[in-house]
């Protein structure tokens, strides 16, 4: 099979989109967040990459980022994809892949381009209904761009000296630098209150931070213009050809809300675990989400990695 060679333009940023295998959610709980963004930051500073945005939706990756070839951005994603998958499937007991074995890519030149690409890819979570404005979605990092440039920062002696000591651990591990497996993340967190949870997870964020906001806020005067611009419009992709959802991304917090909620013994905060149980299993939870939610059988089965349908063949 002939592949067609990919498009690249020295000097541009190139948006990277990254899908499910199969049509599967990958993304249910902040250890899954936390651990792709630890290793992509990690693997990121290591290939010399410059990360421009970055935003994790249940099923799909969006980046924006420049590099020295389009080699060099290959084998960036083939290494943090292998790694963060290889980790994933360890702590639950998993085998298989879970991002589609190619990924799309697209050069964005001018500041034309790279300004309704940037907004585009914040956008993603306001479009999928994931929250009301881009900044307020974890995952697209808005919030802690914002906090770099204004330089807020938590007063630590104002912590728990358990929460101190599990920063003092994130600031060594990240310095190496390594990141947090899940068993190790697990460690981190466990005993902290929800509130010091939050705050552990601003921390390793903020310590990770893989953003160039040099290169970011070349495109922008300020971050104010960047919120503005995201407020302003959706931003625009032709270059990709994204698999398109016409169902909101809500379905799957509350799908997780409720296992959490009545299967608590069973999942112990890791919704992830649906994707190792039993066909029987799954499908006596398909039917509980569906009394308990309006998620349609797609957004089920795509959650419960269960076989997927149509859209068009899986509503009602």
């Amino acid at each position: 099979m002939k592949y067609k060679k990919r498009r690249f333009i020295p000097g541009e940023c190139m948006h990277v989109y990254q899908r499910e295998v199969k049509g599967y959610n990958i993304f249910y709980d902040r250890e899954d967040f936390l651990v792709f963004y630890m290793i992509f930051s990690v693997l990121a500073r290591l290939a010399g990459i410059k990360v421009q945005m970055l935003c994790l939706m249940p099923n799909h990756v969006h980046i924006l980022l420049s590099a020295e070839s389009m080699e060099v951005i290959s084998r960036f994603i083939m290494h943090y994809t292998s790694v963060f998958v290889r980790e994933y499937n360890d702590d639950v007991g998993r085998k298989g892949a879970l991002f589609h074995k190619s990924f799309g890519s697209a050069p964005k030149k001018g500041g034309k381009a790279i300004r309704s690409t940037i907004v585009y890819i914040g956008n993603n979570p306001v479009e999928k209904d994931l929250s009301a404005t881009a900044e307020e979605y974890p995952w697209n990092f808005l919030k802690y761009i914002g906090r770099k440039i204004n330089g807020n920062r938590v007063p630590v002696r104002s912590l728990s000296h358990r929460l101190q000591n599990a920063f003092k651990i994130v600031d060594r591990v990240a310095s190496r630098p390594a990141y947090f497996n899940y068993v190790q993340l697990r460690r981190l967190m466990r005993g902290l209150e929800p509130n010091e949870v939050e705050l552990l997870t601003d921390h390793i964020i903020m310590t990770y931070f893989p953003f160039d906001t040099d290169s970011l806020f070349g495109f922008y005067e300020s971050y104010g213009d960047l919120l503005t611009a995201m407020r302003s419009t959706a931003g625009k992709e032709f270059d990709i050809k994204e698999q398109y959802y016409p169902e909101t991304d809500t379905a799957y917090k509350v799908m997780s809300d409720i296992l959490k909620k009545d299967f608590g013994d069973v999942f112990a905060g890791r919704v992830r675990k649906v994707t190792v149980m039993p066909s029987g299993e799954k499908f006596r939870l398909a039917q509980h989400l569906r009394r308990c939610t309006s998620a349609s059988i797609y957004q089920i089965s795509r959650f419960l990695h269960l076989p997927v349908v149509k859209a068009s063949d899986a509503t009602g």
